[in-house]
Formats: C-alpha cells, sequence, structure tokens
C-alpha cells in the first residue's frame, strides 16, 4: 500500500499539473482534477463491494489498469491536444478512470488482508502504509519527479511502480491467483509496452506541444519552479513559462521603454 498510495498522490498532482499546463488558471485545474479523482475514488471503493470471488487476481488487473493509463496519461493528453480544443475533458476523464482503479485498490487489499490480520489491525496497517505513501508521493512530486523527470518521464515512472506491484504479488503468489497464466502474458506484455512509451514518449509530447505555440519549439525544459519554452520565427524569439508570453524580441522595445 505504500508504493501504491505513493503512485496515486503522484498521479494526482500530474494530471492537475498538465491540466494547468495545456489550459491555465491553475487553482481552477487543481481543484477539479484532484476533486474528481476522489469522486472516482469513492465510485471505485462503492463498486468493490460487487466483487465477491478471485479477489488476488482483481487486484492485480486494478494494478494492470493504473499501470497503462499512467504511462500514457500525459502521452495521450499532448497527443490530443494537436487535434482538439477540448483536451480537458480527456485529461479529466483519464483522471476519473485512474481514480476509479484507486478506489478499487483499498478495499481489495483490506479484505485480501482480513486472513492474516484482525479487523482491528487490518485496517489500520492498510491506511496507515497508504497515507506514508501519500506523504512520500508528494515529496518526491515537488522536489524529484517534476524538476528531473518532468511530464514527460514523470507518469512512465509510475506505470512502472504499479507493474511492479503486480510483478511482486504474481512472483510471491502464483499458486494464489486463479488467472496465473493470463496475468503472466499480461505482466510480460505491459513490460514491453511501457518500454516502447519511453522511448517513444518525448517525440510524441513535442508533436502535441508544438500544436500549443505559434511559432517552432526550439527549447523547452521543466524546471522546479516553471515550464520554459522558447519559440522562434524568422529572427525572432518569444519566452513562455507556464505557457504564457513573457518576452519577445519582436517588440522589446515595449519592455525596456518603461525602464528609460
Amino acid at each position: 500500500m505504500f508504493a501504491t498510495g505513493c503512485a496515486a498522490m503522484v498521479t494526482e498532482y500530474t494530471l492537475a499539473t498538465l491540466a494547468s499546463y495545456l489550459m491555465g488558471n491553475t487553482i481552477l485545474q487543481w481543484t477539479v482534477v484532484i476533486s474528481l479523482m476522489m469522486f472516482s475514488m469513492g465510485i471505485g471503493s462503492r463498486q468493490s463491494r460487487k466483487l465477491e470471488k478471485y479477489l488476488l487476481d482483481r487486484y492485480v488487473f486494478a494494478e494492470f489498469g493504473l499501470s497503462l493509463f499512467c504511462t500514457f496519461s500525459v502521452i495521450f493528453a499532448f497527443w490530443i491536444a494537436a487535434f482538439t480544443v477540448h483536451n480537458g475533458l480527456v485529461i479529466y476523464a483519464i483522471a476519473c478512470l485512474i481514480g476509479f482503479l484507486t478506489g478499487l485498490e483499498i478495499p481489495l487489499v483490506t479484505r485480501i488482508n482480513e486472513n492474516y490480520e484482525t479487523l482491528r489491525v487490518n485496517i489500520s496497517s492498510v491506511m496507515e502504509y497508504d497515507y506514508y505513501g501519500s506523504l512520500a508521493g508528494g515529496a518526491l512530486f515537488a522536489f524529484v519527479l517534476l524538476p528531473f523527470l518532468g511530464l514527460t518521464y514523470t507518469p512512465i515512472l509510475l506505470g512502472g511502480i504499479n507493474l511492479l506491484v503486480a510483478g511482486l504479488i504474481l512472483w510471491n503468489f502464483s499458486n494464489l491467483l486463479k488467472w496465473a497464466k493470463i496475468i503472466k502474458i499480461t505482466f510480460i506484455s505491459l513490460l514491453g509496452v511501457i518500454a516502447l512509451a519511453a522511448v517513444f514518449a518525448k517525440p510524441i509530447i513535442l508533436f502535441g506541444e508544438q500544436h500549443k505555440y505559434k511559432d517552432k519549439i526550439i527549447y523547452a525544459e521543466q524546471t522546479r519552479y516553471q515550464k520554459i519554452v522558447i519559440t522562434k520565427w524568422k529572427d525572432d524569439f518569444w519566452l513562455f513559462l507556464n505557457g504564457s508570453t513573457q518576452f519577445s524580441t519582436y517588440d522589446e522595445e515595449r519592455y525596456h521603454e518603461p525602464l528609460v
């Protein structure tokens, strides 16, 4: 639960940051994305009561789903942004899907674990590690993942974490899995898919990001504090911070004259 709690928190922050970057209005986007994910987690938690058999198998498939959606969340959002201005709906839909699957996790883990611990200890330990993971996820996103991996590779790492959790269950409890063979094939397939995503993520995201700007992008970097983009048209340059124009050599006198 520590790893999945960490991944869930980072996913929330990643999608909220992505929505802010593509659509602006940071406070609104963070509020909407996180609220939708929390609401969807509630729906997922409610739906878990309908699952009565093969709980461990279903938990592994939930991890597979999270692995797939997390890995391609940003890639798909940037790609679709090249073809429509309604990419916000895509981000919100992805947030709901990931929230739904995340909501399935805790009830399933609690029910699986009830054979090994008393109810009092079971609920306490499951929630404890989930909350610890949330703190770790928030710290990692702010100080490590966003500054160094950016929105390009952070989702791929998240997908890898969820796949790793599924792999550990497959490794240690394959004798308890009803659909072990299908799970093994799915695991290997997703491993290859994530590897391909890591290779092609950057050009796909650049393709989608280019359609956000009128001129050619010649430099783009995500720092700890902001997204920096420089575009060029003929002999002039434009500087954008978090998607907003900050400076242009085309009309730079308007920036300098008030200082004279």
